[in-house]
């Protein structure tokens, strides 16, 4: 059950999901091999890189979370070694299917993942690069289709992403300080890291509606945002300017993953 647990399998679906997203956005619901495919790779590479940080991640998550796998010793180090292995094989081996350019698209997210883990995560640039790539599985979606539409859900996912995981900076801060990770929080406080993800929430709902505005989407993308994405994101941006006691940033985070899910949902239909 480690071995599953350490993928984080609900990202993992909401990435392969995306991956159909940016395919299918503005074009409707496709059913094709080469996309379905291509939300495999987006599942793998996602997988991969969940496995990768909690390698580096060992010995913060022994304070953050030792529920985790590998710090709860539930799973063995070489194994889950040789598991980002294979899902790093099998992403690379099915992407080379898709083309020149996915294949290239592709393992680029997994070196960045791999420098990502092993580097950048402990610097205040984290938040916005981990951002870049789980919106990049958007842009690989629409790669395969040729639709240029994915740019809109790539910029939402930046500005809904970088807030989750400065809200995930915060709630990790002690281990973060022991380990001498200078995440953002760290750096230029948590008030300041709470204001800057209200604004750019606040920017995201100025752009959600975009793909209504260019005709990219009908009216039922805008009243399932607007009646569901809409108050969660709102109520978020509302507590982070009071200021959020530290038991109530689970819930926010959790909060805006189901916004995500929403979105992934009203641009299919």
């Amino acid at each position: 059950m480690g071995y599953f647990v350490i993928i984080r399998p609900i990202n993992c679906v909401i990435t392969f999901l995306s991956v159909l997203v940016g395919a299918w956005i503005g074009k409707g619901i496709l059913v094709l091999h080469h996309v379905l495919l291509a939300g495999i790779v987006g599942f793998c590479v996602c997988a991969f890189g969940n496995i990768i940080n909690d390698l580096y991640d060992i010995e913060i998550d022994r304070i953050n979370n030792p529920q985790r796998p590998l710090p709860a010793g539930r799973v063995e180090k070489r194994n889950v070694i040789f598991l980002a292995a294979l899902f790093f094989i099998i992403s690379a081996v099915i992407s080379m299917s898709l083309g020149v350019v996915p294949f290239l698209f592709v393992l680029c997210a997994l070196i960045l993942l791999f420098f990502y883990a092993s580097y950048i995560k402990k610097t205040p640039w984290s938040n916005f690069m981990i951002a870049l790539i789980s919106g990049a599985s958007f842009i690989l979606g629409g790669l395969v289709t040729k639709n240029y539409a994915c740019t809109l859900p790539f910029l939402f996912s930046f500005f809904i992403h970088v807030p989750r995981e400065v809200i995930k900076d915060i709630i990790d801060i002690k281990g973060d300080k022991t380990a001498g990770v200078a995440s953002l929080p760290i750096v230029v406080g948590v008030k300041q890291s709470f204001n800057l993800s209200a604004l750019l929430l606040s920017i995201l709902c100025l752009i959600l509606p975009l793909p209504f505005f260019f005709t990219i989407l009908s009216t039922t993308y805008m009243m399932i945002v607007l009646l569901l994405a809409y108050p969660l994101i709102i109520y978020t941006i509302v507590r982070l300017l009071q200021s959020p006691r530290e038991y109530e940033l689970v819930r926010l985070s959790t909060l805006l993953k189901i916004s995500m899910v929403v979105g992934l949902v009203a641009m299919v239909t």
